[in-house]
């Protein structure tokens, strides 16, 4: 299982891990909230390809409404089987944005 790396879960990282024995990846985290709301967003952070599956969509974000939101437009791309939700990350970044481990 190839976790979620900052700057390292991309799509060219994960085929190259696939191609070295990955069987399941994660996407790097998505802001759920710009993955709701807007379309060139999701198109730029949720890139996937032939040979990228199964594949999980990699969340953060504090409102259950809009991550349920996020999670169904991540389900509809074809190689997306699971989606997580960020719970564990101690960067100041996220706590100040009330995500991982703040939650």
């Amino acid at each position: 299982v190839l976790a979620p790396m900052v700057g390292a879960s991309e799509l060219a990282f994960r085929l190259l891990c696939r191609r070295h024995g990955a069987q399941l990846c994660y996407t790097p985290m998505m802001h759920s909230s710009r993955f709701a709301s807007d379309a060139a967003y999701r198109a730029a952070e949720l890139c996937t390809a032939q040979g990228d599956g199964p594949l999980v969509a990699h969340f953060c974000g504090n409102d259950g409404a809009t991550l349920l939101a996020a999670a169904r437009l991540a389900e509809r791309a074809s190689n997306v089987v699971a989606v997580d939700l960020n719970l564990g990350c101690p960067q100041r970044s996220a706590h100040s944005g009330h995500y991982g481990a703040f939650l």
